[in-house]
């Protein structure tokens, strides 16, 4: 066991210095949102927590039956990809691309969404 030295049964353990860097002393303290805010950019959430509000979006502006026939799946160059359940589904959101497009405009930043594609296939259960 490193660090340890086994003599008639004890254990000694010794102190090894960190190889860290010293602390950062900053004048004033930061606030939470700043920290997480560093954080989320730091690991790229920042992208998945986009792509969850464009989600939400699409959830409010296809509503009631469609929306629990329906998944938004990612977002790629602005094309919105949706699961659906069924291809009579496919082809319902495909006639209502416009309208769905037109109600998600106020929920998401301008361009962000401009094109809508369905795939026919199971849909996975809700989060």
């Amino acid at each position: 066991m490193p660090g340890c030295q086994a003599r008639f049964g004890s254990c000694t353990f010794v102190s090894v210095k960190s190889a860290t860097r010293p602390r950062r002393r900053n004048a004033e303290p930061e606030t939470v949102a700043s920290l997480m805010s560093a954080l989320v950019a730091n690991i790229g959430g920042e992208h998945r927590a986009r792509e969850h509000r464009i989600f939400a979006a699409y959830e409010q502006a296809v509503g009631g039956p469609l929306r629990l026939q329906t998944r938004a799946e990612r977002l790629h160059e602005g094309t919105l990809f949706v699961r659906v359940s069924s291809s009579a589904l496919a082809h319902q959101i495909t006639l209502l691309k416009r309208e769905i497009l037109e109600r998600m405009r106020p929920l998401v930043d301008p361009g962000t969404v401009t094109d809508l594609r369905t795939r026919v296939g199971p849909l996975n259960a809700r989060p």
